[in-house]
């Protein structure tokens, strides 16, 4: 039976690698979104820049994902299918 009602929840989920590349030091980062069982939106890339540290990159991939989840969730809402609760970021560390 169909109904209208939203009741499924946005998670996302981040990591990264801390100057794992030897050539150039670079972090490769991402991250991905459900909606329910599925995934809806994922990002992998390489960092433009160095980072110092293992904390400077998981708050430049925290930082990416958390946009992506703003984004996401203002899209929600122009359908009609604003998200209750708030939206969760995990994140190793």
């Amino acid at each position: 039976m169909y109904t209208d009602e939203f009741d499924v929840q946005l998670a996302g989920f981040s990591d990264s690698d801390w100057a794992r590349n030897p050539h150039d030091r670079r972090s490769t980062i991402g991250y991905a979104f459900n909606l329910g069982s599925g995934v809806v939106s994922w990002s992998s890339k390489k960092q433009p820049t160095i980072s110092l540290s293992s904390t400077k990159v998981e708050f430049k991939v925290m930082s990416n994902a958390t946009c992506e989840a703003l984004w996401f969730r203002r899209i929600l809402e122009d359908v009609g299918g604003k998200p209750e609760e708030p939206t969760i970021l995990y994140c190793d560390n």
